[in-house]
């Protein structure tokens, strides 16, 4: 059989009967070209042809489907052969010796697969930029992250990145991390948490291995440390970090770090810590609007096999719609529904939506009001809920006004006419502009940007 459409026609026949509907049209059927098959070499080169991230299809596919790939065509070909799956693959220029060479791999054991350095390094591969969907709440963060990225130690040195919890800081610091070892794979990167530093100096305190710590810490070429605000009150280990921090400060190896929080906000940190941490670039994400929210869910569904079709638009949309302020909860709300569609064979709509995210969606409805919100706005500027709902226009009533209306039109499905009317009986129009003055007012100003996420918080709680 040498033609090479009637070999991948029988392959596929045979991937089929052995994957679901969905699995084999969104990874076999659509994406997946035949480009040369080479019988002198046993080798089977596949281009990814997609408009959808071809890249990411390529991972996705040499990641989870490379063994069935290689059985179907055994099957068919009659022997082993090796599939070479790339995006925008060009076969003449395609590097191969001729000689069988990928049959030995004993010559290539000394080179750490990509897999085994990132697992190594405790990054996770599925975080790269690649995966990171970007919109108003975080580019200026992704944007500082890749700069850092292609050129570590150079670009921005310290680069800190603050948010509030599941809005993605650990996928971004992460991607750095994965982008410098895939540009790089010998640079000395270690990735930790600031709970693993301080375990591990307290344990080198005990067992008297301090100049190992120091040697593990301080020889690096890139630290990226996540949740800084660990660290909080915890005074002996901020000084050893303060000494970790010079020393490759000095050295002009790269420094990355995140915090639930801004710097000045960290309390519990030793001032010179605080300071150093603002000598470069400070990068916030904020909760993403609801195009990004989309957006993510569209793209994590993608990842986990499933072509997104009306019914799981729907799904996402109302998904999108109730939680607003964590990504981990997002991808929470989309496994629920996975698991429950495949193990009851239930198709995913928007009942199945409601009974399945029960919990969340009543619980968001019945928790986040724009009573309770006014409320809360009014606490922390000091004053009561009937100035804002009166007419008084005085700056210290109609900023916290804004404030108001701005967070109850992203925190609850209230209309722009229906929040004029909490207010006073005001124009839409006047409710528009409120908002998107507290949102540019977030964007210019770092600190009031940490109001605002404080206020979603204590909103939420």
């Amino acid at each position: 059989m040498n033609d090479y459409n009637e070999v991948w026609k029988a392959v596929l026949s045979l991937i089929k009967d052995q994957v679901t509907p969905v699995c084999y049209e969104t990874w076999f059927l659509n994406p997946l070209k035949v480009k040369k098959i080479d019988n002198r070499l046993n080798m089977v080169y596949m281009d990814v042809n997609t408009t959808m991230d071809p890249e990411f299809f390529a991972d996705i596919i040499n990641s989870r489907y490379l063994t069935l790939l290689q059985d179907a065509f055994k099957e068919v070909l009659g022997t082993d052969y090796r599939i070479i799956v790339k995006s925008g693959l060009d076969v003449d220029n395609f590097v191969d010796n001729g000689d069988n060479s990928e049959k030995k791999p004993a010559k290539k054991t000394k080179k750490k697969s990509k897999d085994t350095l990132l697992a190594e390094k405790f990054l996770n591969p599925k975080y790269t930029f690649d995966n990171f969907v970007v919109g108003p709440s975080n580019s200026f963060a992704q944007a500082a992250a890749k700069a850092v990225a292609e050129s570590p130690g150079i670009a921005s040195n310290p680069l800190f990145i603050y948010g509030g919890s599941g809005l993605g800081k650990t996928h971004l610091i992460q991607a750095i991390g994965i982008r410098i070892l895939e540009n790089n794979p010998d640079t000395n990167l270690l990735y930790t948490s600031s709970e693993n530093f301080l375990n591990e100096f307290v344990t080198a305190i005990n067992e008297n291995k301090m100049p190992e710590f120091k040697a593990k810490y301080r020889k690096v070429d890139v630290l990226i440390v996540d949740d800084i605000q660990f660290l909080e009150g915890k005074e002996g280990v901020q000084q050893e970090f303060f000494y970790t921090f010079n020393s490759l400060f000095q050295n002009n190896k790269q420094i990355v770090i995140s915090s639930d929080k801004e710097p000045n906000s960290l309390n519990g940190l030793d001032e010179r810590l605080v300071t150093r941490f603002q000598w470069n670039l400070i990068a916030d994400i904020q909760p993403a609007d609801f195009e990004t929210r989309v957006a993510i869910m569209l793209k994590y569904i993608i990842y986990k096999g499933i072509v997104p079709d009306d019914d799981w638009r729907e799904v996402i949309n109302i998904i999108a719609e109730k939680i607003k302020d964590n990504i981990r909860e997002l991808e929470g709300a989309i496994n629920r529904i996975i698991f429950w569609s495949n193990t009851f064979n239930e198709k995913p709509s928007k009942a199945l939506a409601k009974k399945v995210l029960k919990d969340i969606l009543s619980n968001t409805e019945t928790m986040i009001t724009p009573e309770k919100i006014k409320k809360i706005v009014c606490k922390y500027y000091n004053i009561k809920v009937a100035d804002i709902e009166s007419a008084k226009r005085t700056n210290n009533i109609a900023f916290p006004r804004q404030v108001a209306m701005y967070l109850i039109r992203e925190m609850t499905d209230t209309s722009f006419p229906k929040i004029g009317d909490l207010f006073g009986g005001r124009d839409h129009t006047t409710v528009k502009y409120a908002c998107s003055k507290i949102e540019d007012e977030i964007k210019q100003d770092s600190n009031f940007a940490g109001i605002i996420d404080q206020l979603r918080k204590e909103i939420r709680d």
